[in-house]
């Protein structure tokens, strides 16, 4: 699966990316904020968008608007964020396909990642 992972933090990005592609067998292109995840989404097809909810320059929430607004590809999106309250995950499920904790173990994120949007794809259908 081809992965845009967009995370400013440096060491969550890189722990990630490492899960994802050493784990998984993923290929990840990782941006530091949300322009950049909106420029590679548009410009690049994805099977998956991953995008941090606090960044500099534009937040996840914003980036993920204008992802699906522009996006032909109707690219899935997971927000991996520390944002964890009832009314966050909230906000994020009537955007994206899914929420995914910080913290987070490494070893399970594929997993994570795997049951998301397996879920997701469930109520598209029951929906």
């Amino acid at each position: 699966m081809k992965i845009l992972l967009a995370e400013d933090d440096k060491n969550v990005a890189v722990i990630s990316r490492m899960a994802l592609e050493k784990l998984g067998g993923h290929e990840v292109d990782w941006v530091q904020n949300g322009e950049e995840a909106l420029e590679k989404a548009l410009t690049n097809t994805y099977d998956l968008i991953i995008l941090d909810e606090m960044m500099p320059k534009m937040n996840g929430i914003k980036a993920s608007q204008e992802i699906r607004l522009k996006d032909k590809n109707k690219t899935p999106i997971i927000f991996l964020s520390a944002k964890n309250q009832p009314e966050d995950i909230a906000n994020f499920l009537r955007i994206a396909e899914g929420h995914i904790p910080k913290p987070f173990n490494p070893s399970t994120l594929c997993q994570l990642i795997d049951e998301t949007l397996a879920n997701a794809s469930k109520e598209v259908k029951a929906g």
